[in-house]
């Protein structure tokens, strides 16, 4: 039998018992029903035995040992509430009490406060149980109940620690600690990030970060795994601190990103009042990033949320009801002509709103003029970067790789999870290689940072890509000529690297995406992986980027992957939907709409302009928030966001994830698809009268293979494959060397987290300090020299672009460097390039 499944028999409380070797005498209590007080243990931590709460008498041991820490043994015998264990177990829980606010704790009168003294919540300093916000969830709280303490007998020691309130998602009451290391040790072996520790000796000793820095700058992901970890109120999320205790789950997928995390809503009445990790050992392993771990409670409770539809009239917002809404909706939409007419949907949106709405398109207005936001934000390397999803490694890969090649990926906020992924592939002997331009959160894990000027990354990577051809007639790489300079010996050295290693990997971040040569920078990833045989692991920013084109919604594009141009495919599917499907002319995407083309109708769904002023005669605004005062819709729709509606999406691997509804949505909301269904029905167009978002699941799985149950989908990672050629838009190249009239090299990201057509900053707090926007970083020398401080007004400008922004002088910022994420809609050309910069004003 293998000794790691094989079975003991021991005795715990006079019940015989049966565990597997290797088992602690806590677990296997734990797993027969059999109460075991413990403060310092937790199922996804390695024991510990800090807190010595879990003490219990062994037959053959003299002393009273720990039970998280001792394995079990044939024949032993356990005892856990003998008075001895009693006795010891109060003293211990004494001592931690007598560091700890505690009176309600011990209070004869602490059940007719709970039930009658509830105005005292909400205090700036806890006190007593009830002013913590974890008032009835906390653990040390459950144990005191359990042990039946009622008295502490020694003198109360209050530690008189600042409750520390600056960083952005969760306050910390320090007060509150008893030092039982579940926070330092998630952080450490768990998220292997390292950023929590004890500080100090003695009666002194705290938890924070080293050398008394910020949780900010040292390196802190706000992933909240120690949050999740506390087992008193230590520690406690800004947003729902004081809602209480959730009442129910409900497992969901997030859509704040092409990862695809499992988590779990907290609920409580009919809110969403947290969200925490699901155990899903394909993707996310149980953990999260800030955005699915904070982001989500502000994000779908705003109270600016849309309730019921509105329309302009003689320039005023005036609330009406659905029935007037979809009439004249029915009436705009009957009278705009298929060439006149535009949507842009998200690709955050679950299949089901997707495929209505290319059908809806297709069908109802008679065109193919359907996009997604997504071929603006990729631009020129669209076309490429579908390519490289083509050939694509599920995340499970890094687990089993020796080489990591990551080009432009920033893992700290968005990407934790991955952080999480790499930092353990790195523990055991993995090589990661990281190709930025600015310092991240690799900077310091890896093996090797090749750091370019920005714009000089496709020559660093066509240098590679020529280094590790296997034979010069067989290169699938561009001839070049190496212009690397100075990094030439450290390309040597990553070559070799590459082309001994067995299992190489390639990550593709996001911080060229916007670049003018990012077609050609992907192309040339897509060589370097073929030259060294290495899977290629993406995370598309957007959280539906797969299910988008599986479900048809661009203009190239048919459900299935199919080509808008196959006149065979156009007239099979004409012939279940029961119409004549339009043949595809190449005139119109979301990049010439951008680019400021005029359309008579443009309906949006789950998006905002991509531009400031759309240019229309009439605009149908269908989200969960209202557009921004620089956009005035028409007629403005509310739909559900994620938390409020069934569905399905897709993940960047190509998993299927259900979508579960988990509250009512707000006022009149409703979901996209039933939205687009009542239009066209009131247009008189039939095949529009699915009741649920099961039944338009049922008509996607006839047309697109793979798809098999919706309550229970396949959840394999899936390969994208499409017939489809997208019409390209590739930008010329551009030169980016400095000079002494533009001595600084400028590169320009977009808004990346993203929900709705929202940056998650507009309607979350912490998202702003995190995902900052509209502020171009300088490195502390080249401030000094251009006589610039932090929060002054600069003009960058060039022959191309002239914009002022506030300045961030960031340490790690390299010399002559500029970067700055644009404003939503905001856009420079070219990108990167020369500037130079002042004081505005000045």
């Amino acid at each position: 039998m293998n000794s790691a499944r094989e079975l003991l028999t021991l005795s715990i409380d006079n019940q015989t018992l049966k565990a597997e070797r290797g088992t602690t005498i806590l677990q296997a209590a734990q797993q027969n029903g059999i109460y075991i007080p413990t403060l310092c243990a937790h199922k996804d931590l390695t024991s510990f035995g800090g807190c010595r709460m879990c003490i219990v008498e062994v037959g053959g041991m003299r002393s009273l040992p720990t039970a998280c820490t001792t394995p079990v043994a044939e024949g032993m015998v356990v005892r856990t509430q003998t008075p001895q264990v009693h006795a010891t177990r109060l003293e211990i829980l004494r001592l931690i009490l007598s560091e700890h606010t505690s009176s309600c704790l011990i209070c004869d009168e602490q059940e007719e406060c709970r039930r009658y003294s509830t105005t005292i919540r909400k205090a700036g300093v806890t006190t007593g149980c009830r002013f913590c916000p974890k008032d009835n969830q906390c653990e040390l709280q459950d144990v005191v109940n359990r042990l039946g303490l009622k008295d502490i007998g020694y003198p109360i020691y209050y530690r008189n620690l600042r409750v520390e309130k600056e960083d952005p998602f969760y306050d910390r009451d320090y007060n509150l600690c008893i030092l039982c290391g579940r926070c330092v040790r998630v952080c450490q072996d768990v998220r292997a990030a390292g950023t929590l520790a004890f500080v100090q000796r003695g009666r002194q000793t705290i938890i924070g970060p080293a050398f008394k820095r910020s949780h900010f700058d040292a390196g802190c992901e706000f992933c909240g795994a120690c949050v999740s970890v506390c087992p008193t109120g230590a520690l406690y999320e800004k947003a729902s601190k004081w809602d209480g205790k959730p009442e129910r789950e409900e497992i969901t997928r997030c859509p704040l990103c092409g990862i695809g995390c499992q988590l779990r809503l907290l609920i409580k009445g009919d809110r969403v009042i947290g969200s925490v990790p699901a155990e899903d050992p394909l993707i996310n392993n149980g953990q999260l990033c800030v955005k699915g771990r904070f982001c989500i409670t502000e994000l779908v409770n705003g109270h600016q949320r849309l309730l019921q539809p509105r329309r302009r009239h003689n320039g005023t917002n005036a609330q009406i009801g659905w029935a007037d809404a979809v009439d004249l909706a029915a009436e705009k939409l009957s009278a705009c002509a298929p060439e006149d007419f535009g949507m842009l949907i998200s690709a955050c949106c679950c299949n089901e709103d997707l495929y209505v709405a290319q059908k809806f398109v297709r069908v109802v207005m008679g065109s193919h003029r359907i996009d997604t936001p997504a071929r603006v934000f990729y631009g020129g390397g669209f076309t490429a970067y579908l390519d490289l999803l083509k050939m694509r490694l599920p995340l499970l890969a890094l687990r089993n790789s020796t080489v990591i090649l990551c080009v432009g990926l920033d893992a700290r906020f968005g990407g934790s999870v991955v952080g999480v992924e790499l930092r353990k592939a790195a523990t055991r002997g993995a090589k990661i290689i990281t190709i930025h331009p600015r310092h991240h959160s690799l900077s310091v894990l890896s093996d090797k940072w090749i750091q370019p000027i920005p714009g000089a990354e496709l020559e660093i990577l066509n240098a590679l890509a020529e280094r590790t051809r296997r034979n010069v007639a067989e290169s699938t790489g561009p001839e070049t000529t190496d212009k690397v300079g100075s990094l030439s010996a450290e390309l040597d050295e990553v070559t070799e690297t590459l082309k001994q290693a067995t299992a190489p990997v390639l990550l593709v971040g996001s911080e060229f995406l916007q670049y003018d040569q990012s077609a050609a920078i992907l192309r040339a990833i897509g060589c370097l992986s073929q030259n060294v045989g290495a899977g290629i692991i993406l995370f598309p920013p957007q959280g539906n980027l797969f299910g988008s084109m599986l479900m048809g919604v661009y203009p190239e594009l048919l459900p299935g992957g199919f080509s808008s141009t196959d006149r065979n495919r156009l007239d099979e599917l004409g012939l279940k939907w029961g119409a004549t499907i339009p043949g595809f002319s190449p005139s119109w995407d979301a990049s010439v709409l951008s680019a400021g083309e005029k359309v008579k109708l443009l309906y949006l769904i789950g998006e905002v302009p991509p531009n400031l002023r759309p240019a229309c005669d009439f605009s149908i605004f269908q989200n969960i928030y209202p557009p921004d005062s620089y956009f005035d819709a028409d007629l403005v729709l509310p739909s559900t966001a994620f938390t409020e509606m069934d569905g399905t999406s897709i993940n960047g691997e190509g998993r299927i994830q259900r979508m579960r509804k988990a509250v009512s949505p707000p006022g009149e909301a409703l979901p996209s698809w039933q939205i687009l269904c009542l239009i066209a029905q009131r247009m008189g167009k039939s095949g529009f009268d699915y009741r649920s978002a099961a039944e338009v699941w049922q008509e996607i799985s006839l047309l697109v293979d793979g798809f098999g149950s919706f309550e229970n989908p396949s959840r394999e990672a899936r390969p994208f494959v499409s017939e489809a050629v997208f019409v390209a838009n590739n930008a010329a190249a551009t030169a980016n060397k400095a000079s002494s009239t533009l001595p600084f090299i400028l590169s320009a990201s977009a808004v990346e987290h993203v929900y709705c057509g929202f940056p998650l900053s507009t309607w979350v707090g912490g998202a702003k300090k995190l995902f900052a926007e509209g502020i171009v970083d300088i490195s502390p020398k080249d401030a000094a020299e251009t006589g610039i401080s932090e929060g002054d007004e600069v003009v960058v400008s060039s022959d191309d672009i002239e914009q002022v922004w506030p300045a961030r002088v960031v340490p790690d910022q390299p010399e002559g460097v500029l970067h700055v994420v644009l404003r939503q809609g905001a856009s420079i050309n070219p990108n990167p390039h020369p500037v130079s910069i002042r004081k505005k004003n000045v």
